[in-house]
């Protein structure tokens, strides 16, 4: 981590003060509507609507004729919220009076006028400028994204497992969640109760590589691993302390993707990161896995997803000790050194976003 946490009995100098508004983001910042949020497990949408808020706006995902759909959870006649309606998978019908809705978010039928009655034509629903399914996730972007989701291209791959943590609220912003994802220094000192070795904490300061499109960070760190899910450890073949390969990449606004290569075992674990802004108090992460060294074990699998929540459990008992939600985007706020390249990467171009500038 960059940041340090202030003496709880001291008065906080002003470098660890709150932001300005100019020179952070968090939950509610209008600038980071133009991304991809994932919003909801595809599994649980279905054909009625299921209501979700990104960034405190209120909005509703639901299938209709067979694709995912999402519109603002008001109807435009008395306003009521369409997420106490109901679908019957070609029509979204609004709970108050009955207006239905088809998939391209017209109003089909008003019940009180009759069905040869004309329909006005601003009878109409608001829809984001996009939404997906994808990597086992329904994505919604309020408005026009800037990047696309990351090639996740290990999820649709028949020679990796898929599985998934249940999404977890918290109430750490999304951009810090994010930030951390993306850290490597952290690791041998927040999670020594799960893969993190104490000791080894000098890191390489790798380069940051930057994608064509402008909005895309990467790098790759070698690190040490506790490899719990190595069998030849238990038999003494393998050290349990092994070299990891831990590549780490972000994309607007808070979608990290991290890929975890093990030169001694040639397995490969990559991870998909969606932390959704809720509104200023709440943060859902999304965190969707891919592997190729279980061979299908479901008994290892779902106890990967347990040890995969205790990861996150050390993550969380620094972030929601935070004081404010908000990330610095201003690189001068906060004193950053040569092994946190990729977090002021990332920091750069939240600034993009809000400044709307364009990429370099």
């Amino acid at each position: 981590m960059t940041s340090t946490l202030p003496d709880a009995t001291a008065t906080a100098p002003a470098a660890t003060s709150t932001p300005s508004v100019t020179s952070a983001v968090d939950n509610t910042t209008p600038a980071l509507r133009r991304a991809w949020y994932a919003v909801a497990l595809a599994a649980d949408v279905g054909t009625d609507p299921v209501p979700v808020t990104v960034l405190g706006e209120h909005w509703i995902v639901m299938r209709l004729d067979g694709q995912i759909a999402a519109f603002a959870d008001q109807c435009p006649h008395r306003l009521a919220p369409l997420s106490i309606g109901t679908g019957d998978g070609a029509r979204l019908r609004c709970g108050y009076h009955g207006w239905e809705f088809d998939g391209t978010g017209a109003c089909t039928r008003i019940p009180a006028l009759g069905d040869a009655a004309a329909i006005p034509p601003k009878a109409q629903l608001r829809q984001p400028a996009g939404v997906q399914e994808r990597y086992g996730l329904v994505w919604i972007a309020p408005d026009e994204p800037l990047a696309d989701l990351p090639d996740f291209w290990e999820w649709d791959d028949a020679a990796f497992d898929t599985c998934w943590n249940s999404p977890r609220p918290t109430t750490a912003g999304a951009g810090q969640l994010c930030d951390n994802f993306l850290d490597a220094a952290h690791i041998p000192v927040v999670h020594t109760g799960t893969f993190g070795v104490p000791g080894s904490d000098e890191l390489p300061a790798e380069p940051v590589d930057h994608a064509d499109d402008g909005w895309t960070a990467s790098t790759t760190y070698r690190v040490t691993y506790k490899n719990h899910d190595d069998p030849l450890v238990a038999t003494g073949e393998h050290p349990l302390e092994q070299p990891q390969d831990l590549y780490k990449e972000v994309r607007p606004a808070t979608t990290a993707f991290i890929r975890l290569g093990f030169p001694l075992t040639g397995k490969v674990i990559a991870i998909l990161f969606s932390c959704l802004p809720v509104d200023a108090e709440r943060t859902v992460v999304f965190k969707m896995m891919a592997r190729n060294d279980f061979d299908g074990d479901a008994e290892r699998l779902a106890a990967s997803i347990v040890f995969e929540d205790q990861v996150l459990d050390e993550d969380l008992a620094v972030l929601e000790a935070y004081r404010s939600k908000a990330l610095p985007t201003n690189t001068t706020v906060e004193v950053s050194t040569r092994v946190d390249r990729l977090s002021v990467a990332y920091r750069r171009l939240l600034h993009r976003m809000v400044t709307d500038t364009a990429p370099d």
